[in-house]
C-alpha cells in the first residue's frame, strides 16, 4: 500500500468510527426523549379519564390539553435528533465508501500491508451493512414521531371540549410513539454493533498509520545523500 494512500484510507476510517459514536450517543438521547414523552402522554391519558369521571371535568380536560402541548414539544426534540442521526449515519456511510475505494487501489504486495489490508476489509463491511440497516431505521423513527406530532396538534382549545376527539389524538399519539420506540431499540443494536466493529477498525487504521509513518522514515533515511568525503589535495609547495 503507497504511504499516501495508506494514511488517507486510515483518516477516512477514524471519520467513520467518530460518526458512528455520535450517531450512538444521539440514539441514546433520542431513547431518552421518546420515553419522556410517553410519560408525558401517560399523564394527558390520566387526566382525559379523569375528565369523563369527575365533576371537574372542564379542568381536567384542560389539564390534558396542557400536557399534549408538552408532547408537541417533546415531539419536535425528538424530529431534530432523528435529522441529527440521519446526518452522522450518512456522513459514516461516506467515510466507509471513501475508505473502500483506497483500500480497493492499494498496494498488497508488502506481506504487512496486505495483511493490515485483509483485517480491514470485513471489519469495515460489516460497519457498512450495519449503516444500511440503521439509515431507513432512522427515517421510519422519525416519520413515527412526526406522525404523534400531528396527533397531538389536532388537540386545540374547541377540541378539548369534545372528550372524543382528545382521546382519539392521544391514542394515535401513543401508538405512533410505541412505534417511535421500538424503532430506536433496534437502532439500538444495530448501531451498537456498528460502533463495535467501528472501533475495531479504528483500531487497525492507527496499526497502518503507525507502520506507514515508519516505512516514511525508512525512507527518508535511506534517501539522505551521503556525506561527500573530504578531498585531500597535494600539499603547497
Amino acid at each position: 500500500m503507497r504511504t499516501d494512500t495508506a494514511l488517507q484510507a486510515a483518516d477516512a476510517v477514524f471519520m467513520a468510527e467518530q460518526a458512528v459514536g455520535r450517531a450512538r450517543r444521539v440514539v441514546d438521547e433520542l431513547h431518552t426523549t421518546i420515553n419522556s414523552a410517553l410519560r408525558v402522554l401517560d399523564d394527558a391519558e390520566l387526566d382525559s379519564a379523569k375528565a369523563r369521571l369527575s365533576d371537574r371535568g372542564d379542568y381536567y380536560l384542560e389539564a390534558a390539553g396542557e400536557h399534549l402541548s408538552r408532547l408537541q414539544r417533546r415531539c419536535s426534540d425528538n424530529a431534530e435528533l432523528a435529522d441529527e442521526l440521519t446526518g452522522h449515519l450518512e456522513r459514516a456511510s461516506q467515510a466507509i465508501a471513501d475508505a473502500h475505494d483506497l483500500l480497493q487501489d492499494a498496494d498488497t504486495s508488502d506481506p504487512e500491508s496486505a495483511s493490515e489490508v485483509a483485517q480491514l476489509k470485513p471489519r469495515l463491511a460489516v460497519v457498512g451493512e450495519m449503516i444500511d440497516l440503521a439509515k431507513p431505521m432512522a427515517r421510519l423513527t422519525a416519520h413515527h414521531v412526526d406522525s404523534a406530532q400531528l396527533a397531538a396538534q389536532q388537540v386545540t382549545p374547541p377540541s378539548l371540549l369534545e372528550p372524543v376527539t382528545l382521546e382519539r389524538s392521544i391514542a394515535t399519539a401513543g401508538k405512533e410513539l410505541g412505534r417511535a420506540d421500538e424503532d430506536v431499540r433496534l437502532l439500538e443494536n444495530v448501531v451498537d454493533h456498528a460502533a463495535a466493529n467501528a472501533r475495531q477498525s479504528a483500531g487497525i487504521a492507527s496499526d497502518i498509520t503507525d507502520n506507514a509513518r515508519r516505512r516514511m522514515a525508512e525512507q527518508g533515511r535511506g534517501q539522505m545523500p551521503r556525506q561527500a568525503s573530504p578531498v585531500v589535495g597535494s600539499p603547497a609547495r
